[in-house]
């Protein structure tokens, strides 16, 4: 169990308090995927918890919940509980911003009963966007769920989405311009991806695929094509983002600078992570591109090579330049 940890904190496990989503967002398969939402019981489910820490020496959960604070008196009855036993475990979770703003007057509670990090998915700072996903919520409520979660010493994590619509150089300098605005701690970038039980997957069921191995379907890599930019423009215009945002001298500054040292060393182990994972994927992505390029020349003159190589079926897609 000891390969199994998080941020630093020690020994980490996956729980589950509810599952489902009530909400009818286009892009996201949740609620086609569950069908209706519905929670375990608070208290069996804090029972749980604190088995798991007093037989594993748990000290971090992740929330696999789609949307654990639908219901607010099941969700408040799992906080009070978890506050009243002072188990010493911290959580990841994801909820909705509106749901954030919500609780705002109970965000102290959260803090007490060890949600440390949140997963805010933005999915997009485009207004009409948001509307076009039936996403629920607004830019308003993204700026102020970030606002209200620093305050209360809450780590927020944006999930901003790429590829709903037509991207270009500008909309990535506008997107990381108003993440920067909403003052989050860390941002997870991810590819919109078309499901087929999805409204969106059906929407675009008929548009161009960069990437056919379903394997690879997984909101880290891009599917869909984008008329102005190829694939290897989208991958370096989503890792300029990612290093825009983290690497700004003004955050890192900030970090360095606040007062709550488990606060500080919480931000600065993540952070760390977190670099080394973008660098991580830049290193391999790069090597990618140049395996791809080495089967290309390879191909042109050996014909025969074509079935055969992997490096090529994995990477070629990397140097597709986008439809006429």
């Amino acid at each position: 169990w000891d390969y199994y940890q998080c941020f630093g904190l020690g020994r980490a496990a996956i729980i589950q308090f509810s599952r489902g989503c009530p909400h009818h967002c286009t892009t996201c398969g949740q609620r086609g995927f569950w069908v209706n939402w519905r929670s375990r019981n608070p208290v069996k489910v804090v029972d749980e918890i604190e088995w798991l820490y007093r037989t594993h020496d748990i000290r971090f959960l992740t929330l696999a919940d789609e949307n654990p604070t639908t219901n607010e008196s099941e969700w408040r009855r799992f906080l009070e509980e978890m506050a009243a036993r002072k188990v010493p475990i911290h959580f990841f979770a994801s909820i909705r911003a509106t749901d954030i703003v919500r609780d705002a007057g109970i965000l102290d509670l959260y803090r007490e009963a060890g949600i440390l990090y949140i997963l805010v998915g933005v999915e997009s700072t485009d207004s009409d966007v948001l509307r076009a996903i039936k996403k629920g919520s607004t830019t308003r409520h993204d700026l102020e769920a970030c606002r209200l979660l620093k305050q209360h010493g809450i780590f927020s994590v944006l999930g901003h989405m790429v590829g709903l619509k037509e991207e270009t150089w500008e909309t990535f300098r506008t997107s990381v311009a108003q993440l920067i605005h909403y003052d989050g701690d860390f941002v997870n970038v991810v590819h919109v991806t078309p499901h087929s039980w999805t409204e969106f997957g059906r929407q675009v069921r008929d548009r161009l695929k960069v990437q056919p191995d379903l394997s690879k379907w997984d909101y880290r890599h891009q599917v869909l094509t984008q008329p102005n930019l190829s694939p290897w423009k989208m991958f370096f215009a989503v890792k300029w983002l990612e290093l825009r945002f983290h690497g700004r001298p003004g955050r890192l500054w900030s970090i360095l600078r606040m007062k709550n040292p488990f606060l500080r060393q919480q931000l600065l182990w993540t952070s760390f992570h977190t670099g080394l994972l973008w660098l991580g994927e830049l290193i391999w992505e790069l090597l990618g591109i140049r395996c791809a390029r080495y089967a290309t020349k390879a191909m042109a003159a050996q014909p025969e090579l074509k079935k055969n190589n992997i490096c090529l079926a994995q990477f070629s897609f990397f140097l597709t330049e986008p439809p006429e």
